[in-house]
């Protein structure tokens, strides 16, 4: 089923069916999973408490466990709720409780404060404060790239906050864009403090890097003591990442030497980013320079470096000189004030008040409404909830205008996923009531809509009423229902509303359409995604709806509740993929040892005559005769292919040969026979020309050893093709050392060809 009802407890590992009353077992559900009706079919969603903590909506995971919003029914107010892994256990959680105790005496403005830890359900829990406007992360994901004013705008916050966690001796150990979070202001806040250094002994023990490698610092990587130079590095990695719209070194490993090697030579941020200011430029580069003792020597410096980059992109004058001029300045203007006082004040005091009185400007309501509604099409969802909220203020018991204005918040505050601000709207408008409307009926209308979008209850396309502003409804109601994961109910009045046509008056709502036609593509997407794959159960279904269901996810927009519900889905079904696998694997086990045993014999026969060939230079021979063989196992088929691809360059080594000796001869000694030559003239298939005094001799290829072939060819390879060749004819001769040495030089030249290089590099002579 589409729908998804929500359910309370009834008991720590039961929930009951709202539709039909069974109970229904939740003990290995994840927290708000939707877990179906045994008898009925209902796909319920849980709500489930930890403690006095309601969770009432997934906000992301990591490797620490998954974050959730969660409401605090003791203080009545909205909190971040980290809920730790299972299997990390206690001793990890200790470390925790420890680290949280540290962090939450970080007062700061610029820190995530954390609020209270404990226990429930035998996991063990964080309580956060709630920061909504999304992460770097999700800015540098959506625009690539950030300003270079607000990348320096958001280091100096974060270097703030990292400054007053270490003057309570603490360090972050995962700086990073995603631990970087930015509140209705825009005001950017460092959390998760010490979380990376709590599991890193186990990490380490394993043979993982714990942290990001694009920002993880140097000295990890080399077994060094760390201190806040460590996030000095990480954030300046960070900074480098948003400004430039890339980290700051080329390649994708997990490797430890190979990250060393990367970090010791960070790319130049004027290289990536030409647009970059030098002060900038230069304050990442010591901010991520390789050894530490090369960084700012502390947080202050960093602030300082900062601020002054800032200071010169704006065109701004150092400190002193803008005190300096301040100071001017209002020397300036207590003169201008006390010649006004003595010579035009007293005199004229009546005409100054209506100076002032006149040079208030009106509030322009058309020109804010206007205004809101373009920051909604623009996607400046918070800017508009600002606008409207305002507006509101300004026309307080000025219908329909207020009511409109608090409606508008509420779509904005939807589109940008702020519930609790959406509900304080809808709130508003039913509080307002219906007085103080010239037209009643459009009175009654908006607060019946308010109060169903604020119900969060089935609304069917038949239940909203005829009336001019019925558009606006459908669009709002069917933003309320995809927030609640009712897409079916979505598709519906999304489809009227895109197809309604609203009065001249309200012309204005049908300029939300396109916002609509985004939604509803999405809800369109996801919902043909579940009738397709809804019931997959095999591990090849589910390989297949794990594979569509990432294209989906690709098309959709970011952030919002069909994004949410499609990478839940995807969480779900990769457990559920790996769970069957992990049944599975016994019995495909023994399905490979007779596969194996069946077709190993057969591939061995045919890489026996495939080397006989080889050894009389019958390379198409060769190539044809592993085309004959048939084999399935995966790794059977990889070395298969790999000596059928030898075969097809042999047969190009020869002929290019071929047409090199008959173009352009060789000279150079030939033995053959028991006879020096002088070179080479010519070939074909079957025969060498070799020189002779005054004349040519014919031989046949066998009666030349084969490394003087490797010799010839070899002075014509003047490419990377050529040396490729070469390449493979020395390791099928078992040149090792010659084989090597070509390859390299072809791989180095030509990267394509690295991939195929494992096979030669495996597969010795």
């Amino acid at each position: 089923m589409d729908d998804v009802t929500i359910a309370k407890m009834s008991d720590s590992d039961t929930i009951s069916c709202p539709r039909c009353g069974a109970t229904v077992g939740i003990v290995d559900a994840e927290p708000l999973a939707r877990v179906p009706c045994p008898e009925c079919g209902e796909r319920i969603r849980a709500t489930r408490f930890y403690n006095h903590f309601e969770l009432r909506e997934t906000l992301g995971s990591g490797g620490m466990g998954t974050v959730y919003k969660a409401h605090d029914m003791q203080l009545e107010r909205d909190v971040a709720l980290k809920l730790l892994r299972k299997d990390l256990g206690p001793e990890y959680a200790n470390q925790l409780q420890q680290e949280a105790r540290i962090t939450a005496s970080v007062n700061h403005p610029h820190v995530v404060q954390v609020f209270s830890f404990g226990r429930d359900h035998d996991q063990y829990y964080l309580v956060m404060e709630l920061v909504e406007r999304g992460t770097l992360d999700d800015l540098i994901a959506e625009r690539k790239k950030l300003t270079e004013e607000e990348v320096l705008r958001t280091g100096i916050e974060v270097a703030r906050g990292l400054r007053a966690a270490y003057k309570k001796g603490l360090i972050h150990r995962d700086v990073k864009p995603a631990n970087i979070l930015f509140n209705d202001d825009g005001m950017a806040k460092i959390s998760d403090f010490g979380l990376a250094g709590i599991v890193e002994p186990h990490a380490q023990t394993s043979g993982a890097i714990w942290g990001t490698p694009y920002y993880v610092a140097p000295e990890r990587l080399n077994n060094q003591p760390e201190d806040f130079r460590s996030d000095i590095y990480s954030l300046g990695a960070t900074l480098f990442h948003a400004v430039a719209g890339r980290p700051p070194f080329d390649g994708e490993t997990m490797s430890a030497a190979d990250l060393r090697a990367l970090k010791n030579n960070p790319l130049k941020l004027k290289d990536v980013a030409p647009e970059v200011s030098r002060p900038t430029a230069a304050t990442i580069a010591r901010m991520i320079a390789p050894d530490p003792r090369l960084r700012f020597d502390s947080h202050d410096a960093v602030i300082q470096a900062l601020q002054k980059s800032k200071r010169i992109l704006r065109g701004e004058s150092e400190p002193w000189r803008a005190k300096a001029a301040l100071a001017l300045a209002a020397a300036a203007l207590f003169a201008l004030l006390l010649f006004g006082w003595i010579f035009f004040v007293r005199p004229r005091a009546p005409a100054k008040s209506a100076a002032m009185a006149s040079a208030t400007p009106s509030f322009d309501v058309n020109r804010e409404f206007d205004a809101g509604r373009r920051q909604i099409i623009d996607g400046s969802y918070s800017k508009a909830r600002a606008t409207f909220a305002r507006l509101a203020s300004e026309t307080k018991n000025k219908q329909p205008i207020y009511d409109w204005a608090l409606l508008n918040q509420a779509v904005a505050a939807l589109l940008d996923r702020q519930d609790s601000i959406m509900h304080q709207a809808l709130h508003d408008v039913e509080n307002a009531g219906t007085n103080n409307f010239a037209d009643p009926s459009l009175g009654t209308f908006l607060l019946d809509i308010a109060k169903r979008a604020n119900a969060r209850s089935t609304v069917a396309l038949s239940d909203v009423p005829d009336h001019a502003a019925r558009p606006f409804a459908l669009f709002l109601l069917g933003l309320t229902d995809v927030q609640l994961g009712r897409f079916s109910d979505a598709e519906a009045l999304l489809i009227s509303f895109v197809g309604s046509q609203p009065q001249q008056t309200l012309s204005w709502i049908g300029e939300y359409k396109p916002i609509a036609r985004k939604y509803l593509a999405d809800s369109q997407d996801i919902l043909k995604w579940r009738e397709q794959y809804g019931s997959a159960k095999t591990t090849t279904e589910i390989t297949r709806a794990l594979n569509s269901l990432q294209d989906v996810i690709g098309r959709l927009q970011k952030n919002t509740a069909i994004a949410t519900e499609a990478l839940l889905s995807q969480k779900t079904l990769a457990a559920r993929l790996r769970d069957l696998e992990a049944a599975n694997k016994p019995a495909q086990e023994k399905q490979r040892r007779h596969l194996l045993a069946r077709e190993t014999p057969q591939l061995t026969a045919a890489v026996k005559a495939y080397h006989q060939l080889v050894a009389k230079y019958d390379f198409a021979g060769a190539a044809a005769v592993m085309r004959k063989v048939t084999v399935t196992d995966p790794s059977l088929k990889q070395t298969q292919d790999g000596y059928q691809n030898a075969a097809d360059w042999l047969v190009e080594w020869k002929a290019t040969l071929i047409n090199d000796l008959n173009t352009h001869g060789y000279n150079g000694p030939v033995a053959a026979n028991n006879i020096q030559y002088s070179g080479a003239a010519g070939a074909t298939a079957d025969k060498l020309r070799l020189k002779i005094p005054h004349a040519v001799a014919e031989t046949d290829w066998l009666k030349v050893a084969p490394p003087i072939l490797l010799t010839i060819s070899s002075s014509f390879a003047t490419n990377a093709d050529r040396q490729w060749r070469c390449g493979v004819f020395a390791w099928a001769i078992g040149q090792t050392e010659a084989a090597q040495r070509l390859l390299d030089a072809a791989s180095s030249a030509k990267p394509s060809y690295r991939e195929a290089r494992k096979f030669f590099d495996q597969t010795k002579r």
